[in-house]
């Protein structure tokens, strides 16, 4: 008896451990708005950049995004740790500098790509099909 709840517990934990390493928490990605910390190993905002890109997942399946010196929008999809974006609209305006447009260009490519997420405490991370981080957001 003790021995197959020994198993039992330990097969409930790896069930806990995946299901976080996998991302899947739909309620902590609605939680609040994500402010980028890096994108294709850009890891501090450039000068001319108006804002701090961000982002808000609406419990409506939209999103809601800063790109630095636009706003952006799209749908999107979850199914467990899968992530999805629909075509993405975003307004036209151009950065003051050609660093921020380099930016919004690297935002919107990883948005483009995106197919999962992952959670770790206070850190979004998108994930392209094989894994790879494409952003980082907290």
């Amino acid at each position: 008896m003790l021995r197959s709840m020994r198993k039992i517990s330990a097969l409930t934990a790896i069930l806990i451990l995946t299901a976080c390493a996998t991302g899947g928490d739909l309620e902590a990605l609605r939680s609040h708005e994500w402010k980028l910390v890096s994108v294709e190993g850009i890891a501090t905002l450039p000068e001319g950049v108006a804002a701090t890109p961000t982002m808000q997942f609406a419990s409506d399946g939209r999103l809601g995004a800063n790109t630095g010196c636009n706003s952006a929008g799209a749908s999107y999809t979850t199914d467990g740790g899968r992530l999805s974006f629909g075509p993405i609209l975003s307004t036209k305006r151009a950065c003051a500098d050609p660093r921020g447009n380099e930016l919004e260009a690297a935002v919107l490519r990883a948005l483009e790509a995106t197919r999962g997420y992952r959670i770790d405490t206070d850190t979004l991370h998108l994930l392209a099909e094989d894994g790879r981080t494409l952003a980082t957001l907290r």
